[in-house]
């Protein structure tokens, strides 16, 4: 018997704990609050790709991997310079869809550097060998991360404020966070690049480039409980009249 009243009492326990849980919220305000800072890209990344056609497909090899070699030796001088090789492709060039005359391939090497002048001038002596395929500036972690703990900040203080206008408008006598959610984003802008010179004339001469800013941006969404006088709002008699 004793064993049965504890079951009863441990189940009817349980039933008390979900009910709380469960337990139906009124008054609740969604609110979002964002703040945005600029900040210098202060990280190039460049992708530069080796090309060539030979009627053999050895020969196109060696000289594709002849090119590459070299690029790696300039890129190696400096070690300020991330590089990393892409795959080497090749395909054939055919005549009617039936004969093969010649092959052309590439490969692509791609450079990041937090010094730009140094990397643009590293990408204008590539030329004389590489083609540039694209180019992109970018916030390196360790200033992003600075500007987004200076921005949930900021976002959060936005975040309260926001949730007392509201209190005070709806003449609440207090609010509760409910729950709160932090978001982050970086929108870069595009940079163009399109070549305007020889490749003997970019020999010689650094890329003429500039980094600009990218958006950092930090985003606060999340639900308030006003504690609303059941004298101002009947259906909040579930609330109480003070909340911490």
């Amino acid at each position: 018997m004793k064993k049965i009243l504890a079951v009863l009492l441990f189940l009817q326990c349980q039933s008390f704990a979900l009910a709380s849980t469960d337990e139906q919220r009124y008054n609740l305000i969604h609110l979002q609050a964002e703040r945005t800072e600029k900040v210098s890209n202060d990280t190039m990344h460049v992708t530069l790709n080796t090309y060539g056609e030979d009627r053999d497909a050895s020969r196109l090899a060696t000289q594709i991997n002849a090119d590459m070699a070299w690029a790696l030796q300039q890129t190696g001088m400096y070690k300020s310079v991330k590089a990393k090789t892409g795959s080497y492709q090749t395909w054939p060039v055919e005549r009617d869809k039936i004969l093969t005359k010649g092959w052309r391939g590439q490969q692509t090497l791609e450079l990041e550097s937090t010094d730009i002048e140094l990397l643009s001038k590293l990408a204008g002596t590539l030329q004389e060998k590489l083609k540039i395929n694209s180019m992109r500036f970018s916030v390196s972690d360790e200033q992003r991360e600075a500007a987004e703990n200076r921005l949930v900040e900021k976002a959060l203080d936005a975040f309260k404020e926001r949730a007392r206008i509201v209190r005070v408008n709806l003449k609440a006598s207090g609010y509760r966070i409910v729950d709160i959610n932090i978001g982050t984003s970086t929108q870069h802008p595009p940079i163009r690049y399109q070549s305007r010179m020889a490749a003997a004339d970019m020999a010689e001469s650094s890329v003429a480039v500039e980094g600009g800013e990218s958006d950092i941006r930090v985003t606060v969404s999340g639900r308030i409980e006003l504690a609303v006088p059941v004298s101002s709002n009947p259906v909040s008699s579930a609330v109480p009249d003070s909340l911490p």
